[in-house]
Protein backbone atom coordinates (compact mmCIF):
# COMPACT_ATOMS: atom_id res chain seq x y z
CA UNK A 1 0.00 0.00 0.00
CA UNK A 2 1.42 3.37 -1.03
CA UNK A 3 1.88 6.09 1.57
CA UNK A 4 -0.27 9.20 1.03
CA UNK A 5 1.75 12.06 -0.40
CA UNK A 6 1.79 15.36 1.49
CA UNK A 7 0.57 18.57 -0.16
CA UNK A 8 2.71 19.80 -3.03
CA UNK A 9 5.40 22.30 -2.06
CA UNK A 10 5.70 25.67 -3.76
CA UNK A 11 7.88 25.88 -6.85
CA UNK A 12 10.33 28.18 -5.05
CA UNK A 13 10.75 27.31 -1.35
CA UNK A 14 12.01 30.82 -0.62
CA UNK A 15 13.63 32.51 2.33
CA UNK A 16 11.44 30.86 4.94
CA UNK A 17 12.57 27.39 3.84
CA UNK A 18 16.20 28.53 3.85
CA UNK A 19 15.92 29.91 7.40
CA UNK A 20 13.72 27.21 8.94
CA UNK A 21 16.62 24.83 9.49
CA UNK A 22 19.07 27.35 10.97
CA UNK A 23 16.42 28.82 13.31
CA UNK A 24 15.67 25.45 14.89
CA UNK A 25 19.35 24.55 15.23
CA UNK A 26 19.89 28.01 16.71
CA UNK A 27 17.39 27.22 19.47
CA UNK A 28 19.01 23.86 20.16
CA UNK A 29 22.50 25.35 20.46
CA UNK A 30 21.21 28.26 22.52
CA UNK A 31 19.75 25.85 25.04
CA UNK A 32 22.72 23.49 25.10
CA UNK A 33 25.11 26.46 25.24
CA UNK A 34 23.27 28.04 28.16
CA UNK A 35 23.37 24.76 30.06
CA UNK A 36 27.06 24.32 29.28
CA UNK A 37 27.79 27.78 30.66
CA UNK A 38 25.71 27.12 33.77
CA UNK A 39 27.48 23.78 34.23
CA UNK A 40 30.78 25.64 34.29
CA UNK A 41 29.53 28.36 36.66
CA UNK A 42 26.72 27.38 39.04
CA UNK A 43 25.17 23.94 38.47
CA UNK A 44 27.59 22.38 40.97
CA UNK A 45 26.52 24.84 43.70
CA UNK A 46 22.80 24.52 42.96
CA UNK A 47 22.43 20.79 42.39
CA UNK A 48 25.57 19.18 43.90
CA UNK A 49 26.31 21.31 46.99
CA UNK A 50 27.45 18.36 49.11
CA UNK A 51 30.49 17.72 46.87
CA UNK A 52 33.77 19.60 47.00
CA UNK A 53 34.10 22.27 44.25
CA UNK A 54 36.25 20.19 41.89
CA UNK A 55 34.06 17.09 42.21
CA UNK A 56 30.92 19.23 41.93
CA UNK A 57 32.14 20.73 38.66
CA UNK A 58 32.84 17.25 37.28
CA UNK A 59 29.34 16.17 38.39
CA UNK A 60 27.85 19.19 36.59
CA UNK A 61 29.73 18.27 33.42
CA UNK A 62 28.43 14.71 33.82
CA UNK A 63 24.85 15.99 33.59
CA UNK A 64 26.00 18.03 30.59
CA UNK A 65 27.22 14.81 28.98
CA UNK A 66 23.96 13.02 29.89
CA UNK A 67 22.04 15.19 27.44
CA UNK A 68 24.28 13.89 24.70
CA UNK A 69 23.67 10.24 25.53
CA UNK A 70 20.07 10.56 24.36
CA UNK A 71 20.99 12.20 21.05
CA UNK A 72 21.66 8.98 19.10
CA UNK A 73 18.39 7.51 20.38
CA UNK A 74 16.59 10.67 19.27
CA UNK A 75 18.22 10.39 15.85
CA UNK A 76 17.08 6.77 15.63
CA UNK A 77 13.46 7.30 16.71
CA UNK A 78 12.81 10.57 14.93
CA UNK A 79 14.91 9.48 11.96
CA UNK A 80 12.64 6.59 11.10
CA UNK A 81 9.64 8.90 11.37
CA UNK A 82 11.33 11.43 9.09
CA UNK A 83 12.27 8.87 6.45
CA UNK A 84 8.87 7.21 6.55
CA UNK A 85 6.38 10.06 7.07
CA UNK A 86 8.30 13.22 6.21
CA UNK A 87 11.00 15.58 7.38
CA UNK A 88 8.56 18.31 8.41
CA UNK A 89 6.89 16.38 11.24
CA UNK A 90 10.31 15.65 12.73
CA UNK A 91 11.59 19.23 12.73
CA UNK A 92 8.39 20.54 14.32
CA UNK A 93 8.07 17.80 16.95
CA UNK A 94 11.73 17.85 17.92
CA UNK A 95 11.75 21.62 18.30
CA UNK A 96 8.68 21.58 20.52
CA UNK A 97 10.09 18.88 22.82
CA UNK A 98 13.41 20.74 23.08
CA UNK A 99 11.72 23.98 24.11
CA UNK A 100 9.49 22.35 26.73
CA UNK A 101 12.44 20.53 28.35
CA UNK A 102 14.53 23.71 28.50
CA UNK A 103 11.76 25.77 30.07
CA UNK A 104 11.37 22.92 32.56
CA UNK A 105 15.00 23.31 33.63
CA UNK A 106 14.37 27.01 34.21
CA UNK A 107 11.48 26.14 36.56
CA UNK A 108 13.22 23.26 38.35
CA UNK A 109 13.66 23.45 42.16
CA UNK A 110 17.26 23.11 43.35
CA UNK A 111 18.88 20.73 45.85
CA UNK A 112 18.19 23.15 48.69
CA UNK A 113 14.43 22.82 48.03
CA UNK A 114 13.81 19.18 47.13
CA UNK A 115 17.09 17.46 47.92
CA UNK A 116 18.39 14.60 45.79
CA UNK A 117 15.31 14.75 43.56
CA UNK A 118 16.71 17.96 42.04
CA UNK A 119 19.76 16.44 40.28
CA UNK A 120 17.63 13.43 39.27
CA UNK A 121 15.00 15.65 37.59
CA UNK A 122 17.75 17.77 36.05
CA UNK A 123 19.23 14.68 34.45
CA UNK A 124 15.81 13.60 33.13
CA UNK A 125 15.24 16.99 31.50
CA UNK A 126 18.73 16.90 30.02
CA UNK A 127 17.94 13.50 28.53
CA UNK A 128 14.75 14.91 26.98
CA UNK A 129 16.75 17.80 25.54
CA UNK A 130 19.19 15.34 24.00
CA UNK A 131 16.39 13.19 22.62
CA UNK A 132 14.80 16.23 20.97
CA UNK A 133 17.88 17.80 19.44
CA UNK A 134 19.17 14.41 18.32
CA UNK A 135 15.86 13.79 16.61
CA UNK A 136 15.32 17.08 14.86
CA UNK A 137 18.85 17.73 13.55
CA UNK A 138 18.73 15.09 10.81
CA UNK A 139 15.34 16.35 9.65
CA UNK A 140 16.48 19.98 9.58
CA UNK A 141 19.67 19.25 7.63
CA UNK A 142 17.88 16.95 5.19
CA UNK A 143 14.98 19.35 4.62
CA UNK A 144 17.40 22.20 3.88
CA UNK A 145 19.54 20.23 1.41
CA UNK A 146 16.50 18.75 -0.35
CA UNK A 147 14.85 22.17 -0.74
CA UNK A 148 18.05 23.69 -2.15
CA UNK A 149 18.74 24.27 -5.86
CA UNK A 150 21.28 21.66 -6.93
CA UNK A 151 24.09 24.17 -7.43
CA UNK A 152 23.45 25.79 -4.00
CA UNK A 153 23.31 22.76 -1.72
CA UNK A 154 26.47 23.89 0.01
CA UNK A 155 24.89 27.23 0.88
CA UNK A 156 21.58 25.80 2.09
CA UNK A 157 23.08 22.89 4.02
CA UNK A 158 25.86 25.05 5.42
CA UNK A 159 23.31 27.57 6.65
CA UNK A 160 22.02 24.90 9.03
CA UNK A 161 25.52 24.72 10.46
CA UNK A 162 25.65 28.49 10.99
CA UNK A 163 22.49 28.27 13.11
CA UNK A 164 24.52 26.49 15.79
CA UNK A 165 27.09 29.20 16.55
CA UNK A 166 24.42 31.89 16.32
CA UNK A 167 22.53 30.05 19.04
CA UNK A 168 25.69 29.87 21.14
CA UNK A 169 26.14 33.63 20.71
CA UNK A 170 22.57 34.34 21.77
CA UNK A 171 23.12 32.15 24.81
CA UNK A 172 26.28 34.01 25.75
CA UNK A 173 24.65 37.41 25.15
CA UNK A 174 21.87 36.34 27.49
CA UNK A 175 24.15 35.08 30.26
CA UNK A 176 26.81 37.78 30.03
CA UNK A 177 24.75 40.80 31.16
CA UNK A 178 23.29 38.74 34.00
CA UNK A 179 26.72 37.79 35.33
CA UNK A 180 27.81 41.42 35.05
CA UNK A 181 24.70 43.01 36.59
CA UNK A 182 23.88 40.54 39.35
CA UNK A 183 25.84 39.60 42.43
CA UNK A 184 26.91 36.00 42.77
CA UNK A 185 24.17 35.47 45.37
CA UNK A 186 21.47 36.93 43.09
CA UNK A 187 22.67 34.86 40.17
CA UNK A 188 22.49 31.70 42.29
CA UNK A 189 19.09 32.64 43.71
CA UNK A 190 17.20 33.37 40.48
CA UNK A 191 19.36 34.87 37.74
CA UNK A 192 20.48 31.50 36.36
CA UNK A 193 16.85 30.63 35.52
CA UNK A 194 16.24 33.54 33.15
CA UNK A 195 18.22 32.27 30.11
CA UNK A 196 16.30 28.98 30.18
CA UNK A 197 12.93 30.74 30.39
CA UNK A 198 13.83 33.21 27.62
CA UNK A 199 14.12 30.25 25.24
CA UNK A 200 10.32 30.40 24.95
CA UNK A 201 10.77 33.32 22.54
CA UNK A 202 13.09 31.35 20.25
CA UNK A 203 10.73 28.40 20.45
CA UNK A 204 7.82 30.50 19.18
CA UNK A 205 9.88 31.91 16.29
CA UNK A 206 11.18 28.47 15.33
CA UNK A 207 7.73 26.90 15.30
CA UNK A 208 6.36 29.73 13.16
CA UNK A 209 9.18 29.24 10.67
CA UNK A 210 8.96 25.48 10.43
CA UNK A 211 5.19 25.18 10.33
CA UNK A 212 5.23 27.36 7.22
CA UNK A 213 7.62 25.15 5.22
CA UNK A 214 6.24 22.42 2.95
CA UNK A 215 7.65 18.94 2.60
CA UNK A 216 10.55 18.62 0.15
CA UNK A 217 10.04 17.53 -3.45
CA UNK A 218 12.70 14.83 -2.99
CA UNK A 219 10.70 13.20 -0.22
CA UNK A 220 7.44 13.56 -2.17
CA UNK A 221 8.99 11.75 -5.12
CA UNK A 222 10.35 9.00 -2.87
CA UNK A 223 6.92 8.54 -1.22
CA UNK A 224 5.04 8.65 -4.51
CA UNK A 225 7.11 5.79 -5.96
CA UNK A 226 7.24 3.73 -2.78
CA UNK A 227 5.11 0.60 -2.96
CA UNK A 228 5.92 -0.54 0.56
CA UNK A 229 7.64 0.78 3.64
CA UNK A 230 11.40 0.44 3.41
CA UNK A 231 11.75 1.21 7.07
CA UNK A 232 13.52 -1.93 8.21
CA UNK A 233 15.94 -0.48 10.71
CA UNK A 234 18.45 -3.29 10.36
CA UNK A 235 18.66 -2.71 6.61
CA UNK A 236 19.16 1.03 7.08
CA UNK A 237 22.01 0.55 9.52
CA UNK A 238 23.77 -2.33 7.78
CA UNK A 239 23.64 -0.93 4.24
CA UNK A 240 24.90 2.49 5.30
CA UNK A 241 27.77 1.43 7.56
CA UNK A 242 30.46 3.14 5.50
CA UNK A 243 28.60 6.44 5.30
CA UNK A 244 27.77 6.38 8.99
CA UNK A 245 31.38 5.73 9.95
CA UNK A 246 32.55 8.64 7.81
CA UNK A 247 30.03 11.03 9.32
CA UNK A 248 31.02 9.89 12.81
CA UNK A 249 34.70 10.70 12.26
CA UNK A 250 34.12 13.87 10.22
CA UNK A 251 31.88 15.22 12.95
CA UNK A 252 34.04 14.01 15.82
CA UNK A 253 36.79 16.59 15.50
CA UNK A 254 34.33 19.43 14.91
CA UNK A 255 32.07 18.76 17.89
CA UNK A 256 35.08 18.28 20.16
CA UNK A 257 36.35 21.68 19.09
CA UNK A 258 32.94 23.25 19.68
CA UNK A 259 32.65 22.10 23.28
CA UNK A 260 36.29 22.75 24.02
CA UNK A 261 35.86 26.38 22.94
CA UNK A 262 32.34 27.04 24.17
CA UNK A 263 32.29 25.10 27.43
CA UNK A 264 35.54 23.76 28.83
CA UNK A 265 37.64 26.82 27.99
CA UNK A 266 35.42 28.86 30.33
CA UNK A 267 35.89 26.40 33.19
CA UNK A 268 39.66 26.21 32.61
CA UNK A 269 40.00 29.98 32.36
CA UNK A 270 38.09 30.67 35.58
CA UNK A 271 39.23 27.72 37.73
CA UNK A 272 42.79 27.09 36.47
CA UNK A 273 44.04 30.31 34.86
CA UNK A 274 42.38 32.80 37.24
CA UNK A 275 40.31 34.77 34.71
CA UNK A 276 37.27 36.73 35.78
CA UNK A 277 34.19 34.93 34.45
CA UNK A 278 32.62 38.05 32.93
CA UNK A 279 35.86 38.90 31.12
CA UNK A 280 36.13 35.40 29.74
CA UNK A 281 32.49 35.33 28.63
CA UNK A 282 33.05 38.63 26.84
CA UNK A 283 36.07 37.20 25.01
CA UNK A 284 34.18 34.05 24.05
CA UNK A 285 31.18 35.98 22.76
CA UNK A 286 33.33 38.40 20.77
CA UNK A 287 35.18 35.49 19.15
CA UNK A 288 31.91 33.75 18.29
CA UNK A 289 30.48 36.87 16.64
CA UNK A 290 33.60 37.38 14.52
CA UNK A 291 33.59 33.71 13.52
CA UNK A 292 29.90 33.75 12.53
CA UNK A 293 30.50 36.76 10.28
CA UNK A 294 33.39 34.87 8.69
CA UNK A 295 31.19 31.77 8.25
CA UNK A 296 28.44 33.77 6.55
CA UNK A 297 31.00 35.22 4.14
CA UNK A 298 32.26 31.70 3.42
CA UNK A 299 28.72 30.50 2.78
CA UNK A 300 28.33 32.89 -0.14
CA UNK A 301 31.24 31.14 -1.90
CA UNK A 302 31.12 27.69 -0.36
CA UNK A 303 29.88 25.94 -3.52
CA UNK A 304 32.80 27.43 -5.46
CA UNK A 305 35.48 26.79 -2.84
CA UNK A 306 34.55 23.11 -2.52
CA UNK A 307 33.33 21.47 0.64
CA UNK A 308 36.24 19.02 1.19
CA UNK A 309 38.84 21.73 0.68
CA UNK A 310 37.21 24.06 3.19
CA UNK A 311 36.74 21.23 5.69
CA UNK A 312 40.36 20.09 5.49
CA UNK A 313 41.88 23.56 5.86
CA UNK A 314 39.57 24.29 8.77
CA UNK A 315 40.42 20.99 10.48
CA UNK A 316 44.13 21.73 10.32
CA UNK A 317 43.38 25.14 11.82
CA UNK A 318 41.50 23.50 14.70
CA UNK A 319 44.45 21.27 15.57
CA UNK A 320 46.81 24.24 15.66
CA UNK A 321 44.29 26.24 17.68
CA UNK A 322 44.07 23.62 20.43
CA UNK A 323 47.76 24.08 21.25
CA UNK A 324 47.53 27.85 20.97
CA UNK A 325 44.43 28.07 23.17
CA UNK A 326 45.97 26.57 26.29
CA UNK A 327 49.22 28.47 25.78
CA UNK A 328 47.18 31.68 25.55
CA UNK A 329 45.08 30.89 28.63
CA UNK A 330 48.19 30.14 30.68
CA UNK A 331 49.58 33.60 29.87
CA UNK A 332 46.62 35.23 31.63
CA UNK A 333 46.61 37.93 28.93
CA UNK A 334 43.17 38.86 27.61
CA UNK A 335 44.14 40.02 24.06
CA UNK A 336 46.14 36.84 23.46
CA UNK A 337 43.22 34.70 24.63
CA UNK A 338 40.84 36.63 22.39
CA UNK A 339 42.99 35.98 19.31
CA UNK A 340 43.22 32.26 20.12
CA UNK A 341 39.47 32.01 20.60
CA UNK A 342 38.78 33.86 17.33
CA UNK A 343 41.03 31.55 15.34
CA UNK A 344 39.51 28.50 16.97
CA UNK A 345 35.93 29.57 16.34
CA UNK A 346 36.64 30.38 12.69
CA UNK A 347 38.22 26.94 12.22
CA UNK A 348 35.33 25.11 13.88
CA UNK A 349 32.69 27.05 11.92
CA UNK A 350 34.50 26.27 8.67
CA UNK A 351 34.36 22.57 9.49
CA UNK A 352 30.67 22.69 10.42
CA UNK A 353 29.32 24.62 7.42
CA UNK A 354 31.31 22.54 4.94
CA UNK A 355 30.34 19.17 6.40
CA UNK A 356 26.55 19.38 6.93
CA UNK A 357 25.66 18.99 3.21
CA UNK A 358 28.10 16.07 2.94
CA UNK A 359 26.43 14.28 5.87
CA UNK A 360 23.07 14.39 4.07
CA UNK A 361 24.25 13.53 0.56
CA UNK A 362 26.17 10.47 1.73
CA UNK A 363 22.80 8.73 2.19
CA UNK A 364 19.95 7.76 -0.13
CA UNK A 365 16.73 9.80 0.26
CA UNK A 366 14.86 7.00 2.03
CA UNK A 367 17.63 6.72 4.68
CA UNK A 368 18.85 10.29 5.06
CA UNK A 369 17.20 11.47 8.25
CA UNK A 370 18.10 8.27 10.08
CA UNK A 371 21.58 7.84 8.64
CA UNK A 372 22.78 11.43 8.98
CA UNK A 373 21.02 12.00 12.30
CA UNK A 374 22.14 8.84 14.08
CA UNK A 375 25.76 8.94 12.93
CA UNK A 376 26.24 12.65 13.59
CA UNK A 377 24.55 12.57 16.97
CA UNK A 378 26.40 9.43 18.02
CA UNK A 379 29.64 11.29 17.37
CA UNK A 380 28.21 14.34 19.13
CA UNK A 381 27.36 12.19 22.17
CA UNK A 382 30.52 10.09 22.41
CA UNK A 383 33.08 12.71 21.45
CA UNK A 384 31.37 16.09 21.83
CA UNK A 385 29.33 15.62 24.97
CA UNK A 386 32.20 14.07 26.90
CA UNK A 387 34.70 16.78 25.89
CA UNK A 388 34.32 18.99 29.01
CA UNK A 389 34.40 15.98 31.33
CA UNK A 390 37.35 14.31 29.58
CA UNK A 391 39.26 17.59 29.34
CA UNK A 392 38.70 18.21 33.05
CA UNK A 393 39.99 14.72 33.89
CA UNK A 394 43.05 15.14 31.65
CA UNK A 395 43.93 18.49 33.19
CA UNK A 396 43.37 17.15 36.69
CA UNK A 397 45.61 14.14 35.95
CA UNK A 398 48.43 16.01 34.19
CA UNK A 399 48.12 19.51 35.62
CA UNK A 400 48.27 20.93 32.09
CA UNK A 401 46.13 21.57 29.02
CA UNK A 402 48.65 20.02 26.62
CA UNK A 403 47.09 16.58 26.97
CA UNK A 404 43.77 18.03 25.77
CA UNK A 405 45.49 19.66 22.78
CA UNK A 406 47.07 16.33 21.86
CA UNK A 407 43.67 14.61 22.07
CA UNK A 408 42.14 17.18 19.69
CA UNK A 409 45.04 16.77 17.26
CA UNK A 410 44.54 12.99 17.08
CA UNK A 411 40.83 13.46 16.31
CA UNK A 412 41.68 15.95 13.56
CA UNK A 413 44.10 13.53 11.90
CA UNK A 414 41.39 10.84 11.87
CA UNK A 415 38.89 13.33 10.43
CA UNK A 416 41.28 14.33 7.64
CA UNK A 417 41.66 10.67 6.66
CA UNK A 418 37.86 10.31 6.64
CA UNK A 419 37.49 13.36 4.40
CA UNK A 420 39.74 11.76 1.79
CA UNK A 421 37.76 8.52 1.80
CA UNK A 422 34.51 10.48 1.80
CA UNK A 423 34.92 11.71 -1.76
CA UNK A 424 34.96 8.20 -3.15
CA UNK A 425 31.94 7.04 -1.19
CA UNK A 426 29.98 10.17 -2.02
CA UNK A 427 30.75 9.59 -5.69
CA UNK A 428 29.22 6.12 -5.37
CA UNK A 429 26.08 7.55 -3.77
CA UNK A 430 25.59 10.26 -6.38
CA UNK A 431 26.93 8.40 -9.41
CA UNK A 432 29.28 11.22 -10.39
CA UNK A 433 33.05 11.51 -10.82
CA UNK A 434 34.88 11.68 -7.53
CA UNK A 435 36.00 15.33 -7.55
CA UNK A 436 32.58 16.63 -8.51
CA UNK A 437 29.91 15.45 -6.05
CA UNK A 438 31.15 17.25 -2.97
CA UNK A 439 32.44 20.41 -4.59
CA UNK A 440 29.94 21.01 -7.35
CA UNK A 441 26.78 19.05 -6.66
CA UNK A 442 26.92 19.35 -2.87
Amino acid sequence: MTDPAPPAPPAHPGLRALLAGPVGICLANYEFGVYGTMAALVINDLFFPTLDPAAGTLAAFTTFAAGFLAKPLGGLLFGRIGDRYGRRVVVVGGLLLMGVATIGIGLLPTYATIGVAAPVLLTVLRLLQGLAVGGEWGGAATLAVEHAPEHRRGLWGGAVGVGGPIGSILGALTVLPLTAALTHEQFLAWGWRLPFLISAVLLAVGLWMRLGVAESAVFRKEVATRTRHRGDLGRVLTTNGGSMALVFFLAGAAVTGIYLLNTYSLSYAVNEAGFDRTTMLTCMTTAQIIAVVAAIVLLTRIDRIGLPRLYQVSAIGLALMAWLLFAALDTGTVPVVLVALCLGQVAVNGMVVSSVPIYVLLFRPQDRVTGAGVSFKTSDAILGGTTPLLAGLLVRATGSGWAVALYVTVLVLIALAASVVGRRLLAERTGRPAPEPVEASA
